[in-house]
């Protein structure tokens, strides 16, 4: 079992990638992609790191792509760095730094969702998410979650089969050169797949109770969907009262789901009951949105969060209560090493 409850961990990641989409200072961001990295330190177990896909890889091509892109087709800013032929289509112009730094900032934001994201993958076991799933939808939230760890799982493998071809003296050469690694690579993937099915069916997955959909439940799905439709086309022509017909909408295609949840049965073994160590980390993660989502706070405003380099670049503002507001998200962190070493679990 993780350090904390699945449902706390989906607080904190919640929290944290609507903080890196809010969130336009460099500085922030910045201190969102630490904090993730330390919680992920401290928070993962000795298992799952091996896992993690490649960050500093990925990043930097993130970083480099948004960066070159933004300077490439967008011509504003004050500081000109180059100057291209304006007959060039689309990348004729002034190349700026503003419009660097203005890319640059974009590809941080993304490598900080992506940060979160890697962090949550890493930390949380498969088998709790999918006890999360709502009853309705656990065939769908299992097929997701499966495809979640593929990736994971396959390089982890690839890492394993290019090892042992390397201790044989095995060189990289060439395309033929990959044949050792891609025809294991896929052999084992065929294997992980036949040994997942064989275990799903040996656990009785896909066996039915023989029970029928309930007459409220086939009425009020195909009636909420249709009153979500007319909402979104009234608010599409103006109308605010859209929002109403969203509203029952969304109520009744709530309530069939309830009704469908209740046709699957399934069982437990040793729930895990919330802690208070749980809901230390979800306040947490309330605590670091409180500055973005709550304007009216005395001495806080959008405009602390939000930064832009145009027309010339000045040094990004820090504010002392948001940077410590969003230190809420290292909760997790401070509560496990409190805790001790974090235990390896089998995902």
């Amino acid at each position: 079992m993780t350090t904390f409850d699945a449902r706390a961990w989906l607080a904190w990641l919640a929290a944290g990638s609507l903080s890196a989409i809010l969130i336009g200072n460099p500085l922030y961001l910045l201190l969102l992609l630490l904090i993730s990295r330390v919680v992920e330190a401290a928070c993962a177990p000795p298992a799952a790191r091996g896992r993690r896909l490649p960050l500093g890889r990925i990043s930097l091509m993130i970083l480099v792509f948004s960066t070159l892109f933004n300077v490439l087709m967008a011509h504003y800013g004050r500081t000109v760095l180059w100057s291209l032929p304006d007959g060039w289509p689309l990348i004729g112009g002034p190349l700026t730094l503003e419009a660097a730094v203005f890319g640059f900032i974009n590809g941080l934001r993304l490598v900080t969702m992506l940060s979160f994201f890697m962090a949550f993958n890493t930390i949380v076991p498969v088998h709790e998410l999918a006890g999360l799933t709502p009853r309705a939808l656990h065939e769908l939230g299992l097929v997701l979650l499966i495809a979640i760890t593929y990736i994971p799982e396959t390089t982890l493998q690839y890492r394993r089969i290019r090892d042992a071809q390397a201790i044989r003296g095995h060189e990289f050469n060439g395309l033929r050169a990959w044949r050792p690694i891609i025809i294991p690579l896929l052999i084992a993937g065929l294997e992980r797949a036949l040994n997942l099915s064989e275990t799903m069916v040996a656990r009785g997955y896909g066996s039915t109770g023989g029970r029928a959909m309930t007459p409220r439940a086939r009425l009020l799905m195909p009636v909420g969907l249709l009153l979500a439709l007319a909402g979104a086309l009234r608010l599409s022509w103006g109308g605010p009262d859209g929002w109403l017909l969203v509203a029952f909408g969304a109520l009744a295609v709530a309530v069939a789901w309830r009704d469908l949840g209740r046709l699957v049965i399934h069982t437990r073994y040793r729930p895990r009951r919330p802690t208070w160590a749980d809901g230390l980390v979800a306040l947490g993660a309330v605590v670091a949105l409180l500055p973005l989502i709550w304007p009216m706070l005395p001495g806080i405003g959008r405009s602390l969060v939000a930064y832009s380099p145009y027309p010339q670049l000045t040094m990004p503002p820090f504010n002392l209560w948001v940077g410590l507001g969003l230190f809420g998200l290292v909760v997790p962190a401070v509560l496990a090493l409190a805790r001790g070493p974090v235990a390896e679990v089998a995902r």
